[in-house]
């Protein structure tokens, strides 16, 4: 069985491109720094129920606390969920200096082949983040899945949903992203076209990607103003 406290923690300095034109974090950096311990961690891991599987991300999310700047060192951290039978979740943490709380996340996979049933079962739910989904009447963007966003499974890299996400809520100056959650539904191809789709009420933000035969992903965006 493998060890539910499995821990893990790296150090990355954050660099210009990790930052939007208004110099805050971009989704896409946090989702990437998650994904880039999740991925060193599991070259550690040699458990037998998560070799030689296939897993697939069905939920990622965070929150931010507090915004770093260039040229910050951050140290990354990740820890092992309570395991299920099928699925298998990270917590992580970006940590700045003095220890300071930056980011907390979450993320979930499971086994490829129960995937949709999980995903099922997470639309079940009735998260209340998702209960006010936008009318699919006109984009507010659409993104063609480019060669160079693919992952080594041919598949739409999951950290680049948080630059479809950033792209698509056009934010002014004055509000910033405070918490996203995305729920993967398919896999997006090279040369898929993803239109996105928003509504809001005040600032809670709700996202669906749609490709002409399928949904891409959902997703819930919280905002804050300065």
């Amino acid at each position: 069985m493998m060890r539910e406290n499995l821990f893990y923690s790296d150090t990355f300095t954050l660099t210009p491109g990790d930052f939007d034109h208004y110099l805050r974090l971009k989704p896409y950096s946090i989702f990437n720094l998650f994904q880039e311990v999740a991925s060193r961690v599991s070259t550690t891991i040699h458990e037998e129920d998560l070799q030689d599987r296939a897993w697939r991300l069905i939920r990622c999310k965070y929150i931010i606390f507090k915004q770093p700047a260039i040229g910050e060192k951050v140290l990354v951290e990740t820890r092992a969920l309570p395991t299920h039978k099928f699925e298998y979740g990270r917590e992580f943490k970006i940590l700045g200096a003095g220890s300071d709380l930056l980011v907390r996340g979450q993320a979930l996979w499971c086994i490829g082949d129960v995937a949709e049933k999980v995903i099922n079962q997470e639309e079940e739910k009735g998260d209340q983040d998702f209960t006010f989904a936008p009318a699919p009447d006109l984009p507010v963007f659409k993104h063609q899945v480019r060669a160079s966003d693919l992952d080594f499974f041919l598949h739409l890299n999951a950290a680049r949903y948080g630059e479809i996400i950033l792209d698509a809520m056009k934010l002014p100056k004055n509000e910033f992203i405070k918490q996203i959650q995305i729920n993967f539904q398919s896999p997006a191809f090279v040369d898929e076209v993803i239109s996105v789709y928003k509504a809001n009420v005040e600032n809670k933000y709700f996202l669906i990607g749609l490709t002409e035969s399928k949904t891409i992903f959902k997703a819930f965006v919280k905002t804050n103003f300065v």
